[in-house]
């Protein structure tokens, strides 16, 4: 029976994954340009059994979470008539540079705002990371400031960058490096919501919940299996 006690338990820990990623996502229906997250699970090893007469039989060993996948579907358009909110439309990230270990990320939030360095003062956004242009520099904010100037990248494979926190991916082996895209088509006092439909993320949700508690009485009914044949010892 303990091969039914790390069944139920490797499936109550897949969905118990399963269910912070949808309340990740719920959690972030109102962040401009965020992009929400999947769980994908795969079987765990199988084991082939005898079964009588010949016969061979699989028994599974449970699931896993085999990977996260970050879904880009595009969001709504917000118009804000704010002069510094921009929104991508397509394809593409914002560049933005963190001020203390210069690491870039990229992003599809454009809720940008000036950031005083010294004597001049740049594009940032909400954190205080320096706008980037197509040639990965700062944008000095002064009279000859054009929008146009706000680089926009784009990767072979969008779905091998990786979470950098604040909204923000990192560039992996995976997703290849990142090209400027050649005139990129921005949107100036716009802002892109959420990508979160929240309807499909309560449809995961029961799913989830009901699967978590499909585990619980497998797993509770190990347990007194269990109990049965310790008392017939």
């Amino acid at each position: 029976m303990i091969r039914g006690f790390y069944t139920a338990a490797s499936g109550l820990t897949a969905q118990q994954s399963n269910l912070n990623v949808i309340a990740n996502n719920v959690a972030n229906i109102s962040t401009t340009g965020f992009k929400p997250q999947r769980a994908a699970f795969s079987s765990l090893l199988y084991e082939r059994i005898n079964g009588g007469a010949g016969n061979a039989i699989s028994v599974g060993h449970g699931i896993k979470v085999e990977k996260t996948d970050i879904h880009f579907a595009p969001g709504n358009l917000i118009q804000t008539d704010m002069p510094m909110d921009f929104a991508i439309l397509g394809d593409g990230f914002f560049a933005v540079e963190n001020g203390e270990d210069g690491s870039i990320t990229y992003t599809r939030d454009g809720s940008f705002r000036s950031l005083i360095d010294g004597r001049r003062n740049y594009l940032a956004d909400a954190s205080g990371n320096y706008v980037l242009d197509a040639r990965e520099r700062k944008i000095e904010l002064g009279e000859d400031f054009d929008y146009t100037q706000i680089g926009v990248f784009q990767f072979e494979n969008p779905y091998g960058l990786v979470l950098a926190g604040g909204n923000g991916f990192s560039a992996t082996e995976a997703s290849g490096d990142p090209e400027d895209v050649d005139r990129p088509d921005i949107k100036a006092g716009f802002l892109e919501s959420s990508a979160v439909q929240i309807a499909e993320e309560m449809v995961k949700m029961i799913e989830a919940s009901k699967g978590f508690s499909f585990g619980s009485r497998i797993l509770q009914a190990a347990d007194e299996m269990e109990k049965t044949i310790n008392q017939l010892r």
